[in-house]
């Protein structure tokens, strides 16, 4: 009984003493710093380990390996070019041409480097890719990253091992109570903010402080290493923050440190959930991004929204969508026709940690959740840049690219004239085809393959009527 009460009682201390009252005091955890440091040298450990067993295999040299299997390659291409050929030439022709190169000055063996070449183009493009999880640089031991096989070793077997029980057993726990904590006190938060009148002078802070909080003991929940460059440039009220969006915590980290007013696409579930919560307490905008009257709705209500300077400043991810940290996609340019102050944000993500980016066409918001609570930890850098307005002869799609440039460069990001909104319809287009795929197949005659089509007789039309055709007809 004892050990029982000794265990219960330590995990509650650690818990309420490691993360509550940190999240509660606001102030920066110093062990969770020295937590990524000593992670990050695990990292390098391991990949040292890696590179020892490449070495015992012979794998030092990647670009002569790669020069080395094309070689080979291309020699089996040729090789089995030459083959079909003799056993498809005829016999007097073998006979005659003993000893003579018979080939002819263009083979199909020739083509198929330009045709590869031609493939990776189209695979290794820089729109679509920017949809996807990017390639780690360390091998960071999670089940979303791997490496080959034959680079494992017992060594690296055992860490990767005893770091799974670091983040299921003891991490993921922890950060479950946490998370929570937050989806406690936000609903706490609403009750008192929705008695409380908004007439009292101190009700802007009390609303200010309960839902920083909130975001506090969201992102704390993700062990969050957050550093934010050149805060005199934050948000006013009044303006608008622009950002280059990678998931839904983009919104999170901002409103760690400032708070605002919301502008986004109406999710469901328990995205939606919490918009609705968020939606009793302040003046947020959802809209459905295919509904017409939602589109000229936002305009209205931003810009009478920003010609009030007591208001809070406007949040926005002019994207639309998320991209993978890797670059910055056009910027939609409602938000840059309102006469008023822009202040761009640059948020940057450390892959190595975990994988910020929320692929929405394949996974819902509560598994991206629990893959980000068994992760590493959320490290980023937020770069608050000096506010812009729209010059007297330029136009709001030239403002817009004047930012997103400005984003890019302050954050390491490729700037593409790309619209992201290619991902959605790009997975509409593969729910399209997976829909009406198997009609299409089961229609006889079109695309089937079925036993008795296979086997039916052609079915000719009758033309009997007309009678017997004669010359002089």
């Amino acid at each position: 009984m004892l050990p029982r009460i000794f265990f219960l009682v330590y995990w509650l201390s650690t818990f309420v003493f490691g993360f509550l009252v940190p999240a509660f005091l606001g102030g920066t955890l110093t062990l969770r710093r020295w937590y990524i440091k000593n992670v990050h040298r695990l990292f390098v450990y391991c990949d040292g380990i890696i590179n020892e067993r490449k070495h015992l295999l012979g794998f030092d040299n990647e670009e002569l390996e790669d020069e080395i299997s094309s070689e080979e390659e291309e020699e089996t291409i040729r090789r089995s070019s030459h083959r079909w050929k003799r056993k498809h030439l005829p016999s007097y022709v073998e006979e005659a041409g003993n000893g003579e190169d018979l080939s002819p000055c263009f083979r199909f063996c020739d083509i198929s480097p330009l045709v590869m070449n031609g493939i990776s183009t189209i695979r290794d493009d820089q729109v679509t890719t920017r949809f996807y999880a990017q390639e780690k640089r360390l091998w960071n031991m999670l089940t979303r990253t791997s490496i080959h096989p034959v680079f494992m070793s017992h060594r690296l077997n055992i860490i990767w091992f005893l770091s799974l029980v670091w983040r299921w057993g003891w991490l993921l726990p922890m950060r479950i109570l946490v998370f929570l904590a937050a989806l406690g006190w936000l609903l706490l938060a609403t009750i008192i903010l929705v008695i409380l009148p908004r007439s009292l002078p101190w009700y802007e802070k009390a609303y200010e402080w309960m839902i920083c909080l909130v975001f506090k003991l969201v992102t704390h929940s993700f062990s969050a290493v957050v550093k934010f460059h050149n805060p005199e440039n934050k948000a006013k009220n009044g303006g608008i923050c622009v950002a280059n969006h990678t998931s839904p915590l983009d919104a999170a980290i901002l409103s760690y440190d400032n708070c605002y007013s919301m502008i986004g696409q109406r999710h469901g579930g328990f995205l939606g959930f919490a918009q609705k919560v968020l939606d009793c307490t302040n003046e947020h905008i959802w809209f459905e991004r295919g509904e017409s009257k939602d589109r000229s709705m936002v305009v209205n209500r931003l810009t009478k929204h920003c010609t009030t300077g007591k208001n809070l400043p406007v949040l926005i991810f002019p994207e639309g969508t998320c991209i993978n940290n890797t670059s910055v996609m056009m910027f939609k340019k409602g938000s840059f026709e309102i006469d008023t102050v822009i202040y761009p944000v640059a948020i940057k993500y450390d892959t190595l940690f975990t994988e910020a980016f929320w692929n929405s066409s394949e996974q819902s918001f509560v598994k991206y959740l629990f893959m980000m609570l068994t992760s590493w930890a959320l490290v980023c850098d937020v770069w608050y840049l000096p506010p812009m307005r729209r010059l007297p002869n330029e136009n709001a799609i030239a403002f817009a690219n004047r930012v997103k440039a400005l984003i890019a460069q302050k954050g390491g990001l490729v700037d593409l004239q790309w619209d992201g909104m290619i991902k959605k319809k790009e997975a509409e287009r593969e729910n399209q085809t997976d829909a009406y795929g198997p009609r299409a197949t089961a229609l006889p005659g079109v695309f089937s393959t079925t036993p008795e089509y296979l086997t039916r007789q052609p079915q000719y039309p009758d033309f009997s009527f007309i009678g017997p055709c004669h010359p002089n007809a």
